[in-house]
């Protein structure tokens, strides 16, 4: 008992007796830390090359799985023997998976659920990869653990496309009157120059590149080019700089013509989105091209100085018409709406207000006497044509680029035939005063009158580009349901009378056998001088140039 009594009174070595004891437990707890912390910043690691695969993967979600892989390979994630075929090859699921659908960014719905595998349109894809893990002390006794990430990533399609791209087979004529007006020269294209620079093509990005040259502008970005003005001399030499030939010859006989007559702020004619952000001349060539040489000066020469006011006088060969005076006006476009633009879905271009004032005069003469004069006021008021991205998708497969579907709403059309109060015909911020117009003078008999028609779409019409049409610069038109085959005829069908002596039932129909031969003639003179501008009345034309997809961003 002795023996046992001192044995438990004595302390020496007490510290070595209980680091024996703990000695085992402390190396478990701080062997499993160090592999904890391991496998944690494993998985960090993981989590960043999936993440990076995700992102090159969505700019391409036909060839996801593959981009996906050499992401991984180039990471060192996985070995350049680990291929593909290799992975699928291993029992169970494939350790990679990359699945493309449809994100939507919509705060309404929950976060997890936003992301729809096989949803289109395709917009976005995720990857998953899965591995074991690395154990450098509990690998004796414990199983090797599942290291696994999971990234989604999503990009929005920036589609380039313009409305109001319809151009005329410019013959001289009303062509050559009404472009010497809007650009305040005195030149006479031939056909051949006219169709030169129609089929000239030119890239956006390159022609403002070259603008800016002309502007003396060296740096910046592409919305700082937005923001100033450029004269119709500027404009048509960046477009002839881009040209050779007998195109550039053209362009630059515009150029000297014009000098600096007339200015548009360029952020009429584009809206570049998230593209204007990049720096003059590094966003590269041939990202959206076939811009037609001839359309952009056409629609820079419309939009130039806020409003323009035109006056033509036009001769025409039907027998007894002595001739057709025009009058044009063009209002700004509204705010926030351009030309031609590039961006996701929701975004805007517009084409301009257009008025028009048409007088045309016929006369009857016996023995060279006057007998009888008709003379026809017809004004037409075009609101502008809008159109809308309403969806699109990424290239797939060997595409150059994605698809796109473009809400068109043709501008409304008001045709009135009576007397326009000229001090009110140029100011958009009114409606013009319109009375009632003396249409025919016969022997001191006057018969007056007034009609009006309207042309109007209430619902967009939703015009589909396949990645074959863009590549081959097809042109779509959006057309009213009301849209009547003879304008003037159709006035005439309402067309109200009064008159003074003569039987309203003798006076319409010798006005409508009167003015039934001119009908044809003042269709075709609206028609050729609007598709000079670009329009056309009942109808929105509206061509898609490109879709893209390069900057994809994380979402999941």
């Amino acid at each position: 008992m002795s023996l046992w009594r001192r044995f438990r009174g004595d302390t020496h070595g007490n510290f070595a007796v209980m680091f024996a004891g703990t000695i085992g437990l402390v190396a478990v707890v701080s062997a499993l830390a160090v592999d904890s912390a391991s496998l944690y910043n494993e998985r960090r690691g993981l989590q960043r090359n999936v993440d990076m695969a995700a992102i090159a993967a969505a700019a391409d979600p036909a060839n996801r799985l593959n981009i996906a892989h050499d992401v991984l390979v180039d990471a060192g994630v996985l070995t350049a023997a680990q291929t593909v075929a290799a992975l699928e090859a291993l029992p169970g699921p494939n350790p990679l998976q990359a699945v493309q659908g449809h994100y939507a960014a919509d705060p309404a719905i929950a976060p997890e659920l936003r992301f729809v595998a096989g949803g289109s349109p395709v917009n976005a894809v995720r990857v998953q990869f899965e591995q074991a893990g690395t154990l450098y002390f509990a690998r004796s006794w414990s199983p090797v653990p599942t290291v696994g990430a999971t990234a989604i990533a999503t990009v929005t399609p920036q589609v380039a496309f313009s409305v109001g791209s319809r151009l005329a087979s410019l013959n001289g004529g009303i062509a050559n009157a009404l472009l010497n007006k809007l650009l305040g020269t005195n030149i006479a294209l031939t056909l051949v120059d006219y169709n030169g620079l129609a089929n000239a093509k030119i890239d956006a990005l390159s022609f403002l590149d070259a603008l800016a040259l002309q502007l003396g502008i060296t740096v910046g970005t592409y919305n700082d080019i937005l923001g100033v003005s450029a004269d119709h001399g500027q404009i048509s030499k960046a477009i002839a700089s881009l040209l050779t030939g007998a195109q550039k010859t053209a362009a630059l006989k515009i150029a000297n013509a014009a000098g600096g007559n007339g200015k548009v702020l360029i952020g009429k004619l584009f809206a570049l989105g998230a593209l204007g952000e990049a720096s003059l001349g590094s966003a590269g060539s041939n990202l959206f091209t076939d811009i037609s040489a001839l359309e952009l000066l056409t629609v820079s020469a419309g939009l130039s100085d806020g409003t323009h006011q035109v006056a033509l006088g036009l001769s025409a060969s039907v027998p007894g018409l002595t001739g057709i005076d025009v009058s044009l006006a063009i209002g700004e476009p509204p705010q926030g709406g351009s030309w031609y633009a590039v961006g996701p879905e929701h975004t805007v271009v517009r084409t301009s207000q257009i008025r028009l004032r048409i007088i045309a005069s016929f006369n009857l003469q016996l023995l060279l006497l006057p007998l009888l004069d008709v003379r026809l006021p017809l004004y037409l008021d075009i609101a502008n044509a809008e159109a809308t991205v309403a969806s699109a998708t990424c290239p797939t497969g060997t595409n150059s680029s994605g698809s796109a579907v473009i809400a068109t709403r043709p501008g409304v059309a008001h045709l009135i035939l009576g007397e326009v109060n000229a001090g009110t015909f140029g100011d958009f911020n009114t409606a013009p005063a319109i009375g009632t117009a003396t249409l025919l003078n016969a022997l001191g008999i006057k018969v007056t009158g007034q009609a009006h028609a309207e042309i109007a779409q209430t619902t967009p019409v939703n015009l589909s580009f396949s990645p074959a049409e863009i590549a081959a610069g097809t042109v779509k038109t959006a057309k009213t349901t009301s849209f009547t085959g003879s304008l003037v005829g159709s006035l005439l069908g309402d067309l109200q009378l009064t008159a003074a002596g003569i039987p309203l039932g003798i006076i319409g129909p010798l006005l409508e056998a009167l003015l039934a031969p001119l009908t044809p003639t003042l269709d075709l003179v609206i028609s050729t001088l609007l598709e000079t501008l670009g329009l056309s009345l009942g109808e929105a034309d509206v061509q898609v140039y490109g879709v893209l997809c390069t900057h994809a961003v994380l979402v999941g």
